[in-house]
């Protein structure tokens, strides 16, 4: 059994089709890759997974109790990211290092996926 199904999908923003009558099922265990150029609906496609963007037409079933989170190409880190303050304010100083160092997007994008909700 599919844990989502999208059928005859359908989404335009003004003249341009992103989807016309797109079709999808994701089994469990499957895994999936998008591609494709800047502006074909790939984020667009995410955002309609997750609940966050609605279908101009088509449907989306999802399996009963399965939740979906989309996090953001470029992730803002919450200020407050659950990370005991204390703990890493005493490694910062053990490798002589400031509160203001650089994190890189990939790190990022790993505290995202871990507050994703």
């Amino acid at each position: 059994m599919p844990l989502f199904t999208l059928a005859g999908a359908e989404l335009h923003y003004g003249d341009l089709p992103l989807l016309d009558r797109a079709a999808l099922a994701m089994e469990a265990g499957e895994r999936i890759g998008l591609i494709g150029r800047n502006g074909t609906g790939k984020s667009s496609l995410l955002g309609i997974l997750a609940g966050t963007v609605a279908l101009d037409d088509g449907e989306l079933k999802k399996t009963d109790g399965l939740r979906i989170v989309r996090v953001e190409q470029e992730p803002a880190v919450p200020e407050d990211s659950g990370v005991e303050k204390h703990k890493l304010e005493k490694y910062l100083q053990l490798f002589g290092l400031t509160s203001n160092v650089f994190i890189s997007g990939g790190e990022r994008k790993k505290a995202a996926l871990a507050h994703a909700k």
